[in-house]
């Protein structure tokens, strides 16, 4: 199936850059970056195109118009852009990331796989960790729930079709600051495997991500909270959508490793705050919305959910003006592709 790769940036192509480049152009892959206003003014790739701000302004996409600068939600112009390419896949990533060789394997929607069986909130890195030489857990879970649940997993395994797939990371993974405190030298190794979220609750990020072209609408990531935040609300709001519409959620490992750029971890610290102290509430203000089922209503859920978030204090105002014009560019698109 046709894929486009989006990957944001704001350095000089690096190894990383350079080895997605090679495999995107090898596998057939789309490859699109996207840049910032501090990015540098010249980048360079054998294969793909980079996007800088001035070049992004002159897209013709309202979202683009108005995004912010130097702000983490920009990548929404890469999902746009690949949309545009018509690809039934959109897979995410970001510069501090780099594949394995199995990296490039032809996504598959349908997989048949076990199920976790619980409802409650689960710390899926235990299914992964080849070793307890870390007590590890991702990034946006409840602290309170890190430990508490033991998982549970259905014998029986069943062939379903996950329009949301999500990949964890070697080496370096997508941890909370609290963790990279605790750890001073971190190396984690994970389990090939993959099992279905069912109704477990978990976060997901945008590290290691496949969104089928079914719920593209889904990938917005919100302006106006933190962006040790952003994808972390982003996943809870597409899980609740999702598992309404008693569609499934993939979590598989392990294809890429996380090299890590600098980071402040007091910075990020405080920036996650939000997340330490509302990832529960905000979970469970959304159980309790009622939405519209079917893929026709993705729209309208989000703009619904969106308000009531606002209301509740997690987005300001303005993000509805974001919302509103992501939605307009993805039906001019769809519209434009018949």
């Amino acid at each position: 199936m046709n894929s486009s790769l989006v990957i944001t940036t704001i350095n000089s192509p690096n190894q990383n850059i350079r080895l997605f480049s090679k495999g995107c152009k090898k596998n057939k892959w789309n490859l699109v970056i996207i840049g910032d206003k501090k990015s540098p003014k010249t980048f360079k790739i054998n294969y793909g195109t980079y996007f800088s701000y001035e070049q992004q302004l002159n897209l013709e996409l309202s979202f683009a118009k108005i995004c912010p600068v130097n702000n983490y939600a920009r990548k929404n112009i890469g999902y746009l852009i690949s949309m545009k390419t018509n690809k039934d896949f959109i897979i995410e990533t970001d510069d501090d990331n780099a594949p394995k060789k199995n990296y490039f394997k032809k996504i598959k929607l349908s997989h048949k796989t076990e199920e976790i069986k619980n409802d409650t909130w689960v710390n899926i890195y235990d299914l992964f960790k080849k070793n307890e030489k870390y007590k590890i857990w991702p990034r946006g879970i409840p602290l309170d729930e890190i430990f508490k649940n033991k998982i549970k997993i259905k014998k029986n395994k069943s062939l379903k079709n996950f329009y949301l797939q999500q990949g964890v990371a070697e080496n370096n993974p997508d941890v909370d600051a609290i963790f990279r405190l605790i750890y001073e030298k971190i190396d984690v190794k994970f389990k090939n495997y993959k099992i279905s979220l069912g109704s477990a609750k978990s976060t997901l990020n945008s590290q290691n991500t496949i969104w089928h072209k079914s719920i593209f609408e889904l990938m917005y990531l919100p302006s106006t909270c933190t962006m040790r935040c952003t994808d972390i609300w982003r996943s809870i709001i597409a899980f609740n959508i999702l598992k309404k519409n008693d569609l499934g959620i993939l979590i598989y490992g392990t294809t890429m490793y996380q090299k890590r750029n600098y980071h402040n971890l007091m910075n990020d610290f405080n920036l996650e705050m939000p997340m330490y102290l509302n990832s529960k509430k905000f979970n469970e203000i959304l159980e309790n919305i009622k939405i519209k089922k079917g893929l026709n209503f993705f729209s309208y859920n989000l703009l619904h959910i969106y308000k009531i978030l606002i209301k509740k204090g997690f987005f300001q105002k303005r993000e509805l003006i974001y919302l509103k014009s992501w939605l307009k560019d993805c039906k001019n698109i769809k519209n434009n592709l018949g």
